[in-house]
């Protein structure tokens, strides 16, 4: 095969670290491009290359296949979506981007485009790490103990890209990224996995003036009760080592970065057993670091691969999760990691807006797409409005809130949103209060001008009572209900988690009275139907008796947990990239576990394979197709769980099948 044609993006001393061991390998350095047209000179005359004066430039040069992103790690996103754009394969310098969302949205990019994607982290290609995860999977039991660092002492001023808020400074995100990677490869390693994701994170830290970590310690805890305890510093020295132990085996790392580069290619891995006994493993290799890199990535690109196999996309994407986590601790935050603050929105804004079918419900003047957004998953606002404008990119104009939502963040990201995107008139937003145990009709106003407030909007398009108080009289909360409405702060309402009795109650009162009644329902509805209550005061609507209550009187039902959360879906699907986090086995049981669910589960599947479709996508499906108006609420962490929701949208469902499905033929 001819030789991969290489562009270099950045001069940097770690762009020159690439070009030295491009000359290992069967690559050709064709370009490398700055900013100053002098510093591409300077840079490419050891190499014979072009000097490109401008990313752009180099990036559209049709002899390029290959982009190294070596750039600050501000400009990775923008470099490596434009490199993919143009079908460049990207091997991004790490961190791939400045926070998981940044890292959501290429992994997007390289999909739609068919376009290699990588993380350099050179030291999980060596042969070193891979055979320490070997070691760890054969020989060490869970749960372990990890102790991983990566810690050096430099003095330089506050303008250097390591400590410069504006170039991505910080001890976590330039090396705590690799304490954090190998913790979460040794863990998965254990369970035979690529990686895993801690569950919880506690972290602490030392900041300058500008809020840059200069150092930080972390305390990993993972599903299995393996724990870690990370470290990064750039003003402080250590001995940069890791330790993996399961307490009777422990595995030592002098050198886990940079893997013998710097001791003629020559490292030794360590195991000390519990009864003093130790035993060495050497490992040499006749290449360099980077130059092993570059061969790994160069098979994938000749594979014709989207993602390697060693660093896979979800991979990349678990990490920065982490790492934002650990951030967010200590405080740290860039500009960024704000929505409103980004300069250029993360889905662009020019792009044709798809569309989603719809319908109307009575009292609202606009159209309803059929799949609702749920608004309690966003971590901040660079994730919500991403989160945001990909669903309103593809179709979507309804979303879904509530008072208690991320302690009434959610409220806020998503008002920030529609003003900063001049949208409120084009979406609908469903909003909900009074949840338990403020489920008093005194508490309807005051959390509802409260949501209005932190929304900076004057009215809900439909409003809904969070959960019911069975104490209390029907009367009091549809008295209240009107009254809102009468003064424009609401336009429907309707009830979530209540009973068919309470809620044929209030609409027998309501009629009765001459005033509204609940035109809409957000109960629980789903193919599988719910054993117990996901949380307390919870109500499902998928008896026989509501369903055809519902039928009668076309009520418009807004179902949460419409997916069953997670019920759905197969192991094969939560480890890919799709999905970074597995449901929880113990709700699945209590909530979802029975035989009638257990064959509508296999019934699901079936007709899904029938259909080429997802199984999750045929259980969303079923909600859609139902005799009464339905809006299904989805609640999406990623692009990859948005679209497979939306199309559930395309699936037709006869009456004979969704029968079948609900096992009732």
């Amino acid at each position: 095969m001819k030789p991969i044609k290489w562009g270099i993006l950045g001069t940097g001393a770690i762009a020159k670290a690439f070009a030295d061991a491009l000359q290992e390998t069967e690559g050709e350095l064709v370009a490398v491009a700055s900013q100053s047209l002098k510093r591409a000179e300077d840079f490419s005359k050891p190499y014979n290359c072009s000097a490109i004066e401008g990313y752009q430039s180099l990036i559209l040069l049709p002899e390029v296949e290959a982009i190294y992103v070596a750039t600050p790690h501000t400009s990775h996103f923008e470099l490596s979506a434009e490199c993919l754009r143009n079908k460049k394969a990207v091997l991004c310098e790490k961190p791939m981007t400045i926070n998981a969302t940044e890292t959501m949205a290429l992994i997007d990019i390289s999909r739609k485009n068919n376009t290699l994607l990588m993380e350099a982290f050179m030291y999980k290609i060596h042969p070193q790490t891979q055979q320490v995860m070997k070691v760890v999977q054969e020989n060490l039991t869970s749960p372990l103990n990890i102790r991983a660092e990566f810690c050096f002492a430099v003095d330089v001023p506050e303008s250097h890209r390591l400590v410069n808020k504006e170039l991505g400074g910080g001890s976590i995100l330039d090396i705590g990224c690799y304490p954090m990677s190998i913790s979460r490869h040794a863990v998965g390693a254990v369970h035979g996995k690529n990686f895993m994701n801690p569950v919880s994170i506690e972290g602490q830290g030392e900041l300058n003036s500008q809020g840059i970590d200069l150092n930080a310690s972390a305390k990993l805890v993972f599903e299995d009760g393996s724990l870690a305890e990370v470290k990064s510093a750039t003003n402080l020295s250590s001995a940069s080592d890791v330790e993996i132990s399961d307490g009777k085996t422990t595995i030592v790392l002098n050198q886990p970065w940079h893997c013998g580069e710097f001791t003629e290619r020559k490292s030794q891995i360590t195991l000390k057993k519990s009864n003093g006994d130790e035993e060495s493993i050497d490992i040499t290799t006749d290449k360099g670091l980077y130059a092993l890199e570059i061969d790994h990535f160069s098979e994938s690109l000749k594979n014709h691969n989207t993602e390697s196999d060693l660093i896979p996309h979800n991979d990349s994407h678990g990490n920065m999760i982490a790492l934002d986590t650990w951030r967010k601790a200590l405080k740290v935050v860039y500009d960024e990691d704000r929505g409103e603050r980004r300069q250029l929105p993360i889905i662009s804004q020019n792009t044709p807006r798809e569309s989603l079918p719809t319908l109307s419900i009575p009292g609202l003047d606009k159209e309803l797409s059929r799949i609702v957004f749920g608004c309690d998953n966003q971590s901040d606002t660079n994730h919500a409005f991403a989160m945001f404008d990909h669903f309103y990119s593809k179709g979507g104009n309804v979303f879904d809130t509530a008072y208690i939502y991320n302690n009434g963040k959610s409220d806020f990201y998503l008002g920030s949103w529609m003003e900063s995107r001049n949208l409120r008139d084009a979406v609908v937003v469903l909003g909900k209060g009074a949840h338990t145990p403020d489920c008093l009709p005194e508490k309807i106003r005051p959390q509802l001008e409260e949501t209005l407030s932190r929304m900076s909007t004057s009215y809900l398009d439909i409003y809904c009572l969070h959960r019911d108080n069975e104490f209390l009289p029907v009367e009091g909360f549809i008295d209240t209900l009107n009254d809102l409405k009468n003064e424009g702060l609401i336009k429907v309402f309707g009830a979530s988690n209540w009973s068919l009795e309470r809620f044929k109650e209030a609409n027998e009162y309501a009629e009765k009275e001459g005033k509204e009644g609940f035109t809409i329902l957000s109960n629980n509805f789903s193919l599988a139907h719910m054993n117990n209550p996901v949380w307390p005061g919870c109500f499902s609507c998928s008896e026989d008796e509501y369903v055809n209550y519902l039928q009668e009187k076309q009520i418009a039902i807004f179902p949460w947990s419409s997916q069953a959360r997670g019920f759905f879906l197969d192991s094969q699907e939560f480890s890919g990239a799709a999905h970074v986090a597995d449901p929880n086995r113990e709700e699945q049981e209590r909530v979802w576990g029975s035989e009638d669910n257990l064959e509508r589960r296999s019934r699901c599947f079936e007709l899904a394979s029938k259909k080429s479709v997802d199984p999750i996508q045929m259980a969303l499906a079923f909600v859609l197709n139902q005799e009464f108006p339905s809006f299904p609420l989805i609640g999406p962490r990623n692009f990859f769980e948005t679209e497979s929701s939306l199309e559930a949208t395309k699936i037709e469902l006869s009456l004979e099948e969704t029968s079948w499905l609900n096992l009732k033929s």
